[in-house]
């Protein structure tokens, strides 16, 4: 996995040349660490922070540094253009007014139009253990499911695949769940071959595929709401949330659910692009 680590100096920069570095230390391609300067009296701490990044990097890891002046979340997606990489890990970064209002902040810039999967690190969290996976049900949902296993895997973690049963529909021409099934756990779902069912198991066998230990959940409500509590109930070190690399104001309404998770946890968030496969209906983002 090539991996690509971005800090603007800042203590949440740091953070995720360090949460990154952790994830990249297991991978045997080379790691970027990329700085931003966006006022030139700053580029010698950002030259600083990201030797300290290098040096959480093992030996043995092939590791390039660039630095690139400008607008931190358009350098940071330009560099990703101009790149190869399989993984962006950015610092839950500044707020910037208006542009805050508009278009998130700058993690969050690049996470909804970077075309690879952006890790937005928040919180102390110095290992990965335990990996939540939320998923709808449909083929879009089942690649975040691929990719959080791909990490999972990486770096030797346990995972548990959630999906949130609710009565509205997530997005249209998807119907909600039937009321039969409202308060069904997955391994009724999955007995019942049920559509949510079929998908947990989908789910479950990609992820033995990968060689993950893993489990289906489901919770019974609002999405954004249940995946916050299984989060803190879970004590997971890191939440693999989905986000579509769709275009238009259906786009913003649906990653609307990854910014709420974002927003409201103090895990590292994966938003993992889901890409649905050709006369595929676009699911729920989460």
């Amino acid at each position: 996995m090539r991996v690509l680590l971005c800090t603007d100096g800042s203590t949440n920069g740091q953070s995720a040349l360090r949460f990154g570095g952790y994830l990249a230390r297991s991978s045997t391609e080379p790691v970027t660490l990329l700085g931003v300067v966006e006022r030139p009296r700053d580029r010698a701490t950002i030259a600083s922070a990201l030797e300290d990044g290098r040096r959480l990097l093992p030996a043995n890891v092939g590791t390039q540094v660039k630095i690139r002046q400008g607008h931190a979340a358009e350098e940071i997606l330009d560099e990703i253009i101009s790149g190869t990489y399989d993984l962006v890990a950015v610092g839950a970064l500044g707020k910037r007014g208006v542009t805050r209002f508009m278009l998130g902040s700058t993690a969050e810039r690049v996470a909804r139009f970077a075309a690879v999967p952006v890790l937005i690190v928040q919180g102390v969290r110095e290992s990965v253990s335990r990996v939540l996976i939320c998923t709808a049900a449909g083929e879009p949902g089942l690649s975040s499911v691929s990719f959080g296993g791909r990490v999972a895997s990486l770096v030797g973690a346990q995972a548990s695949v959630l999906h949130v049963m609710s009565q509205v529909p997530a997005a249209p021409g998807i119907p909600p769940a039937s009321l039969e099934h409202l308060e069904a756990s997955a391994d009724v779902l999955i007995a019942q071959h049920t559509l949510e069912g079929l998908h947990l198991e989908q789910a479950l066998a990609i992820l033995q595929g990968q060689g993950v230990t893993a489990d289906a959940r489901v919770r019974h409500g609002l999405v954004v709401d249940e995946i916050l509590v299984e989060v803190c109930e879970g004590d997971y070190d890191l939440v693999v949330v989905g986000a579509h690399p769709s275009v238009g104001l259906m786009r913003f309404l649906l990653d609307d659910i990854a910014h709420q998770i974002i927003s409201h946890t103090d895990r590292p968030v994966l938003v993992a692009k889901m890409h649905p496969p050709v006369r595929s209906t676009i699911e729920s983002a989460c």
